[in-house]
């Protein structure tokens, strides 16, 4: 298990407390080839794990599709109206992840390559 703190950077940290005071977020990316599963802790920290079954979030789509999303460079509503990228969860997990994914600008595309 990889366990990352976000850049030790803790004002991007205190932005995420509020999104994540509750409960972690479970996050799963399922490429062709490979898969794996990132959480962010409720303190903003992210670990790396295989993929599990019980996810907040899976996200189905080809490799390149979802490092543009990490990246920043796509955003999630114009993946999944383009049909590049398919997901499955909750419509409150959805909102969180993108919040978390624009406040940390690119920061879970280093996790997975």
């Amino acid at each position: 298990m990889e366990k990352v703190k976000t850049h030790g950077n803790t004002g991007q940290r205190l932005l995420l407390k509020p999104l994540l005071s509750s409960s972690s977020l479970k996050i799963t990316f399922e490429a062709e080839t490979d898969s794996c599963t990132l959480i962010v802790d409720e303190r903003g920290e992210v670990k790396k794990l295989p993929a599990i079954e019980l996810s907040d979030l899976i996200f189905y789509g080809e490799r390149k599709e979802i490092l543009q999303l990490l990246d920043g460079d796509m955003s999630l509503q114009q993946l999944i109206s383009r049909g590049q990228v398919k997901v499955k969860g909750s419509f409150r997990a959805l909102l969180r992840l993108e919040a978390v994914l624009w406040l940390t600008n690119g920061f879970f595309r280093k996790m997975i390559t």
